[in-house]
């Protein structure tokens, strides 16, 4: 019974294959189409590679038979799908529409091959070795991967800066022009400002002005006298060639944006100990020549080929005017000065041992008399500081022989050092600010108070420290808004004009 019924069944397929034109008229059900058309569809190819089904490749196509004929253009066989799965990549057949059209791939699964490479974000892929590309126009398609959520690499904290003040040596050394005021050294040497200042010319018949691009060559009108005077006495005097003359101070004094803690009421000038050339330095030559080093290898003597008795003389002619009170000069210089044969001592006395000064020296004179805002100095005691005084100071610049070692962090934040600001030098230094020619104009955030710039910078160490702690911790990103836009950090500073690069 079972062998009748699959006999029939196969008769039956054969007359419908043989006899299936003629079922195409008119009238004729669809359904009875529907269950003819896979039976007469052609056999997918197959990758022999993969096993993966891929599509007939249009140009090699399959010959012609007998039937191809009319079912080609019936229309009512099942189309081939858009996308065909080929190994490891989604391609666009091309009977899919026309060239550089778009389409959609919601999924791909590539499969396993050793021929095969995965990117993330979307799927690649390599032929073997010796296999030819497809000569189809297939595309790859790629494939979006959105990130796993906390997986992302977190933005560094940005560590907020310090707040900004326009200190004092804002103000004075925007200044281009001195005080039309009558001549005063107002305040201390290291705390005070310059009224009524002339320059030193840059060039006279026994000095030239160094470092031109500074406009430090202001000074007092009685210092600028002496320092003159003393150009010409060496050099008559002492054959020395010609000073070579340094910083004195800003065209108003105060205090500098670079180099010295003095120097700020016109009464300091540095000279150097390299003698000056037979002729005329060019500007560029007096912002590049560097000065000579009066000292040796060990940096703790002098180089007697270098320091001789020229130098001597001419810091003994310095020191030996009534208006110098002081004179600054290396320690090594000072116990070179102190081996001297002079019977006279007195003025070594005037001579003290500071840090640096190796290729110069600072010369220093006393406040003027007739006026109580310079606040002088004690006077040297008259000893001439060559005992253990010198050699003390040597001890202190001695250089280490061996490197040393890494200062541990300290913890917490530390505040940066707060600049001195106008409130701390003489209410006069304001009245020479705003005096003509050519005023400098001091805006409120000048006028802070020092205590008013200890709690600002405390309050920014706060702020400070709790970003670092928030920084610490795994899983936060960026800097919290209500620290960001803290007051603490917010900068005291306007605008602040800068004479001097260097």
């Amino acid at each position: 019974m079972r062998a009748a019924r699959l006999l029939v069944l196969a008769v039956f397929c054969a007359m419908a294959m043989v006899w299936a034109p003629l079922l195409q008229w008119p009238g004729v059900p669809l359904s009875v189409l529907n269950f003819i058309g896979p039976l007469r569809a052609d056999p997918q190819q197959v990758d022999a590679s993969s096993g993966v089904p891929v599509a007939a490749d249009p140009a090699h196509p399959d010959p012609v038979g007998p039937d191809n004929g009319n079912h080609a253009d019936s229309g009512h066989h099942v189309p081939l799908p858009a996308f065909v799965p080929r190994s490891g990549v989604l391609t666009n057949s091309n009977e899919s529409g026309p060239e550089g059209e778009e389409s959609q791939a919601t999924s791909a699964t590539p499969t396993a091959s050793s021929s095969t490479d995965t990117t993330t974000g979307s799927v690649t892929t390599k032929h073997p070795s010796g296999a030819a590309p497809s000569s189809s126009k297939a595309r790859p398609v790629s494939i979006k991967v959105e990130p796993i959520p906390g997986t992302e690499q977190a933005e560094p904290s940005k560590t907020p800066v310090w707040p900004k003040f326009i200190g004092a040596k804002n103000l004075f050394g925007a200044a281009k022009v001195p005080a039309k005021l009558e001549a005063r050294a107002i305040g201390t040497y290291s705390r005070g400002c310059l009224a009524g200042a002339v320059p030193l010319p840059i060039d006279g018949p026994a000095w030239q002005e160094m470092r031109l691009s500074r406009n430090r060559n202001w000074g007092h009108p009685k210092l600028i006298a002496l320092v003159e005077r003393f150009a010409k006495d060496a050099q008559k005097l002492d054959g020395w060639p010609g000073l070579l003359v340094g910083d004195i101070a800003q065209p108003r004094g105060g205090p500098m944006i670079t180099g010295h803690a003095s120097h700020q009421i016109g009464l300091d000038a540095d000279i150097w100990l390299t003698p000056m050339p037979d002729r005329r330095l060019t500007p560029k030559e007096r912002e590049e020549m560097q000065a000579t080093s009066m000292l040796d290898s060990t940096s703790v003597a002098v180089d007697p080929q270098i320091f001789t008795e020229k130098q001597t003389a001419l810091i003994k002619r310095a020191a030996s005017y009534p208006e110098v009170e002081r004179i600054f000069v290396h320690p090594a210089i000072k116990k070179a000065l102190c081996q001297t044969k002079d019977t006279d001592r007195k003025w070594l006395g005037k001579v003290r041992p500071w840090f640096g000064h190796y290729y110069h020296f600072h010369m220093r004179i006393k406040c003027p008399e007739g006026f109580a805002g310079c606040a002088p100095q004690p006077p040297p005691t008259g000893d001439d500081g060559c005992g253990k005084e010198v050699d003390q100071w040597l001890a202190k610049v001695i250089p280490s022989k061996t490197p040393l070692e890494p200062v541990p962090p300290v913890p917490g934040v530390k505040p940066p050092k707060a600049p001195l600001m106008l409130a701390e030098l003489p209410k006069e230094c304001q009245a020479v600010l705003a005096s003509g020619p050519e005023p400098v104009a001091v805006p409120l955030e000048a006028l802070m108070t020092p205590l008013q710039v200890k709690k600002t910078l405390a309050k920014a160490a706060a702020v400070h420290a709790t970003i670092a702690n928030a920084a610490a911790v795994p899983g936060e990103k960026g800097l919290p808004a209500h620290l960001a836009n803290s007051p603490a950090l917010r900068p005291h500073l306007k605008k602040a004009a800068t004479v001097d690069p260097k």
